[in-house]
């Protein structure tokens, strides 16, 4: 009778070693790979904007390469999974994609317009489009716990983006031209590309009981035509978001001269996100994801309204942007892991790919139309008349998301 005892405690060991800070090693490696990835790209985001300006951009192309990108990479994302399902394979996916986007984004500081920016962007969003679903179900099938993974895995993702606003903000500092500082993202890149080589595949159709039971069964096995409802209706959510683009413009209204400010800016609404994704990750395992998400879209609602009415530069301004990053922060934690842990719930383990690229489909065919609508608006009419225009329709998202009942989507078909 003491073997089986000896095993049992033997298994819990090897258990333990397999978990990190709560999440398995493989989620933990990936996690590893979007911090590289994150300080990259976070490191580009931070000053790009102002890049483009400078070199004879206006905020409708700001739109135009957001949209365009955004929606390429979201529609590819759809493809991706589908075509992951049907080999069911996701590594090669994923390790193509972290390879093409960090190897091509370090270039874009030698471009001489923004149609250059444009192309080299589409390149690095062609690779997260390879890469996003396949990675996705990977950690729905490694979790225990698929809030909690999700949000581990957004925290170090953002921890990467905390470290690459910080790196730029230093740069600007020290005096570093626009081009020097994205080509530098070059060598954490190089970093995320080895550590994805160490990630093993998993085929779902071989997993035994205990290991289903390890992770977590799936509530649905079939993507149905209400499944196809709740993705849409996250899709919409896309829609009446705010590109971060467009808040790092509008930024220079509240801090004048004081360029360096805006990473770290970016950099605070990271470190909001970084600390809140596990927690809401948590808090959405146990009351449920519609009511995080939705106080996410009333946090960012909130932002926009203020964001709306003209500012004098001065100490209160600062003050004033420094609340909305930090209520765009945590938007972000509340909206973007919870939504995938959404549809981890409501798809079953051999389509999550499918489920991964239909959502990620909706989302780029609508975000595209998203920005350049904002960018339009902004350029030929002002900022003010655009944050109205994205106000009302999180106000309108808000309240169908909020009236939209999900619990028949949750029903198992008898």
């Amino acid at each position: 009778m003491s073997k089986p005892k000896n095993d049992d405690s033997n298994e819990k060991d090897t258990q333990k070693k397999k978990m990190i800070l709560g999440v398995s090693v493989p989620i933990f490696i990936m996690g590893i790979v979007s911090f590289f990835t994150d300080v990259s790209s976070e490191m580009i985001q931070a000053i790009l904007p102002l890049f483009i300006i400078s070199i004879g951009g206006t905020v409708f192309i700001l739109g135009l390469i957001s949209g365009v990108t955004t929606a390429l990479s979201n529609i590819l994302k759809g493809f991706s999974g589908w075509l992951s399902d049907k080999i069911n394979k996701r590594k090669p996916f994923v390790v193509a994609g972290y390879s093409i986007s960090n190897l091509s984004k370090p270039f874009i500081g030698f471009s001489p317009s923004w149609q250059y920016i444009l192309g080299l962007k589409a390149t690095d969003r062609i690779g997260k489009g390879l890469r996003t679903s396949s990675r996705d179900t990977l950690i729905s099938y490694h979790a225990i716990k698929t809030g909690k993974a999700f949000g581990m895995h957004r925290a170090m993702d953002t921890f990467g983006a905390v470290v690459g606003s910080l790196l730029a903000s230093l740069f600007l500092i020290w005096a570093w031209t626009y081009s020097q500082i994205i080509f530098f993202s070059i060598f954490p890149g190089f970093c995320a590309i080895f550590f994805i080589l160490m990630v093993k595949d998993i085929d779902p159709t071989k997993l035994d009981e205990k290991k289903l039971k390890y992770y977590g069964i799936p509530k649905i096995d079939e993507i149905d035509k209400k499944f196809i409802k709740l993705i849409i209706i996250l899709g919409v959510i896309e829609f009446a978001s705010l590109d971060v683009s467009f808040l790092i413009i509008r930024s220079n209204d509240y801090i004048g001269p004081l360029i360096f400010l805006i990473p770290l800016l970016y950099l605070l609404s990271n470190v909001v996100y970084m600390f809140f994704s596990p927690i809401t990750g948590t808090v959405s395992d146990k009351i449920g994801r519609k009511p995080v998400i939705i106080i996410g879209l009333s946090m960012l609602l909130f932002s926009c309204l203020i964001l709306i009415f003209p500012v004098e530069t001065s100490s209160f301004s600062l003050i004033l942007i420094i609340i909305i990053y930090i209520l765009y922060g945590f938007y972000m934690s509340s909206v973007d892991p919870i939504s995938r842990a959404y549809i981890a719930d409501l798809a079953g383990k051999n389509k999550r790919g499918r489920a991964y690229g239909y959502y990620y489909l909706s989302v780029g065919l609508i975000s595209m139309a998203e920005s350049l609508i904002f960018g339009l608006i902004y350029d030929f009419f002002s900022y003010t008349w655009a944050f109205i225009y994205v106000s009302i329709l999180l106000f309108i998202c808000i309240i169908v998301f909020a009236f939209t009942d999900f619990s028949k989507i949750l029903q198992k078909k008898n």
